[in-house]
């Protein structure tokens, strides 16, 4: 592509010396995969949009509700008035920004059968997810397909993002070994909050690390896993070190996409109520859980449980994490409701 023959909504950034018209034709034939259209997800899909990747894959299990508002750049209100599924708000948004991408609306909810699928074919996987199992299967995918992704998360104040490059850096369980195991907190944004601007911010570092991997500038990316809390103006950086005996990039043991199995959910016969079974690994802090929720709800409890009632819906969580949803029979609302506030 020559410098002249770029579109003019693409002048300002192929002008770029770090990117110029070839990098952007590479932007033009790239796949990106945003998994999780929260907060993060929204930001970088918006901005990867209008630079002109080519195919862009939005997954997300989610609807829209009124909350996302305040912080989910792709949703309007009339999307949430509709209880839109977010990958599809999200492609209608973003068709009105950039008619002339290819997307993919995926309303699914990642797990071993389908995670491979969903990132195959990918130049880069962008994290927008919200839970610590989830993130350690989309870490193994990533590894044994050799596909980049970046790492981001945000609550309260404060946000992190690493950049993963299979066979180069660390991966996410040298950082953090059997993420996917550790003891779920019922800290999300629903129960503690979010800071609308330090999700943009995450999410315009996670977009920049994306659009450096797709126009094959991998070593202009961070090496390090960055913690930002706006709230303090803290930044800073630790340096990320490769395992080589780590499980996943250095043994290529594939634990969770071999064996795992995500939160099962089972329609109650006779009953308009869902349960939610969480995998073996599965561990839950149940004091933290009720310390959290009775800052939000009125609890009702005895010592092998705990009922809240939210949204027209009544729900039951066990000591295990195991939890019945009552008012719905579809299993998409139940796991958005246990993903919301008991966080796994």
């Amino acid at each position: 592509m020559e410098a002249n023959s770029v579109p003019p909504r693409y002048a300002r950034q192929a002008v770029l010396k770090e990117i110029g018209a070839a990098g952007q034709e590479r932007l033009a034939a790239a796949t990106a995969v945003i998994v999780g259209l929260g907060a993060l997800g929204s930001s970088s899909a918006d901005l990867l949009a209008r630079a002109g990747v080519g195919t862009l894959r939005l997954v997300d299990r989610d609807f829209v509700d009124w909350t996302n508002l305040q912080r989910q750049c792709l949703f309007e209100e009339q999307d949430a008035a509709e209880r839109l599924p977010k990958a599809e708000a999200a492609v209608r948004y973003l068709k009105r920004v950039n008619s002339e991408l290819r997307y993919e609306a995926l309303t699914e909810d990642v797990n071993p059968g389908n995670v491979q699928r969903i990132v195959s074919g990918a130049g880069v996987v962008v994290d927008g997810l919200d839970n610590f199992y989830t993130r350690d299967l989309l870490n193994e995918a990533c590894v044994k397909l050799g596909i980049p992704w970046i790492y981001g998360a945000c609550l309260g104040t404060y946000g992190n993002a690493a950049t993963i490059v299979p066979s180069v850096s660390a991966c996410l369980n040298c950082l953090v070994p059997e993420l996917g195991g550790a003891t779920a907190l019922p800290l999300t944004c629903e129960t503690v909050g979010v800071f609308g601007p330090v999700a943009a911010l995450v999410g315009s570092w996670q977009s920049s690390e994306a659009l450096k991997i797709l126009i094959g500038k991998s070593e202009a990316v961070s090496g390090d896993l960055i913690h930002v809390d706006v709230w303090r103006n803290d930044f800073s950086a630790l340096p990320m070190t490769r395992n080589p005996s780590c499980r996943v990039c250095g043994q290529r043991r594939f634990e969770l996409l071999e064996h795992g199995r995500p939160l099962a959910t089972a329609s109650l016969c006779g009953r308009d109520a869902v349960q939610i079974v969480p995998p073996p690994s599965f561990q839950m802090d149940f004091d933290l859980l009720c310390q959290t929720l009775e800052r939000l709800f009125t609890l009702e409890r005895n010592p092998y449980l705990i009922k809240f009632h939210v949204d027209d819906h009544d729900i039951v969580v066990f000591h295990d994490g195991r939890a019945m949803v009552f008012g719905t029979s579809d299993p998409k609302v139940a796991m958005s409701l246990y993903g919301k506030y008991v966080g796994g």
